[in-house]
């Protein structure tokens, strides 16, 4: 009997069919441009902010006062050069600038940081001065930017956001609802015997920006807010309960303060002071606001935002008010690790203290203390 052979042929025709599509010549697959890398890990002091050493007129100067809702910032120098600083005291990694252009109808994906370490701030010329002239915009669309190489663009022509996907990100751009601004100050220069800290350092200002930082936080917290508003909390004249939509007023008003000038008070006198754009507590709880809450930053914005002493707004009225609401949602955050700053990515672990077992019951008492300006 004879085998039948046609299964075989198919075979062979399939496999020279193979062939002649492997030698066949491939189209070339085009690709977009890619986004230029950079990272700021650089140690020269003109790189380094709130550094050991460096000089009180720097680290309280104007330049050195930034938005909450920016902590990585970039801003234009000039017609050709940019400005990249991270003001929190964390590496941030993985974060994409953004670049709009006055007339351009989409953003641009500038860059891609790899890392910038933190208190880093570097001066360096837009990425298509001297590199690429292609990039995508936020869309994956190619955006041609060869018109700027010689002459850059005007300042007043550009603004710029960072984004990413890390959860260190996630919580910064949460912060972007907050308008404050904070800046350190040296509020006794002349070393006089008042109520400010004489000399504050590099750390203690680098804590604090930490702080301000998470105390920002705070304020972008459903949770927070919807005790507080739940709370009963007493006005100014020392009985009347602020009404629901009083206490949501104070709630925006708290995150649309703009400029809150930073200090340490000397707290062999006093344990705070606030008011207007002042904003001061004490070196100690700089120190240890990762792992303890306190009652002396809720009770100065009591007083910012108008609050005497009368109002629970700033001193409790039998454990009712706004201090130990704030407080009771700062211990639950720390224990989750919800803060934006905590131990654990904290850029320089030497500038946190070893935990000392007494310290939250003494601290949590600091707010009996002589506080506020009025």
């Amino acid at each position: 009997m004879r085998t039948k052979a046609y299964p075989l042929k198919k075979l062979m025709v399939f496999s020279f069919a193979l062939l002649i599509a492997g030698c066949a010549k491939k189209e070339p697959v085009e690709t977009g441009p890619t986004t230029p890398t950079y990272s700021f890990t650089g140690t020269s002091a003109d790189e380094l902010m709130f550094e050991d050493g460096e000089a009180m007129s720097v680290m309280t100067s104007e330049s050195r006062r930034f938005d909450i809702s920016k902590v990585l910032r970039v801003t234009a120098v000039n017609n050709t050069t940019i400005e990249v600083a991270n003001f929190a005291p964390v590496d941030i990694t993985d974060a994409t600038i953004l670049l709009s252009i006055a007339g351009q109808p989409q953003k641009i994906q500038l860059f891609h940081i790899g890392t910038i370490k933190g208190h880093r701030i570097k001066k360096m010329p837009y990425p298509f001065i001297s590199g690429q002239s292609e990039y995508l915009d936020v869309n994956n669309v190619k955006a041609d930017l060869s018109a700027y190489k010689v002459n850059g663009i005007k300042p007043a022509d550009v603004s710029f956001e960072f984004t990413g996907t890390t959860a260190f990100i996630g919580k910064l751009k949460k912060l972007s609802i907050i308008k404050w601004q904070p800046k350190m100050h040296d509020f006794d220069p002349e070393n006089l015997d008042n109520n400010w800290l004489d000399e504050p350092t590099a750390k203690q200002f680098r804590m604090l920006t930490g702080f301000m930082i998470n105390f920002a936080y705070m304020y972008t917290d459903a949770a927070m807010k919807g005790r507080l508003v739940n709370e009963l909390i007493v006005g100014n004249d020392g009985a009347t309960p602020l009404t629901t939509a009083e206490k949501e007023a104070d709630w925006i008003k708290a995150q649309t303060r703009t400029k809150i000038n930073c200090g340490l008070t000397d707290t062999r006198k006093v344990s705070g002071l606030g008011g207007g754009s002042t904003f001061g507590i004490p070196d100690w709880l700089t120190l240890n606001y990762m792992t303890n809450s306190y009652s002396t930053p809720f009770h100065e914005m009591g007083h910012v935002l108008g609050y005497n002493h009368s109002s629970s707004m700033t001193y409790p009225q039998n454990n009712r008010g706004n201090v130990p609401v704030f407080m009771a949602r700062q211990d639950e955050m720390n224990k989750a690790g919800d803060f934006p700053v905590r131990l654990d990515n904290y850029y320089q672990p030497g500038d946190i203290p070893s935990p000392k077992a007494s310290a939250t019951s003494a601290l949590k008492m600091a707010g009996k203390v002589k506080e506020c300006i009025e």
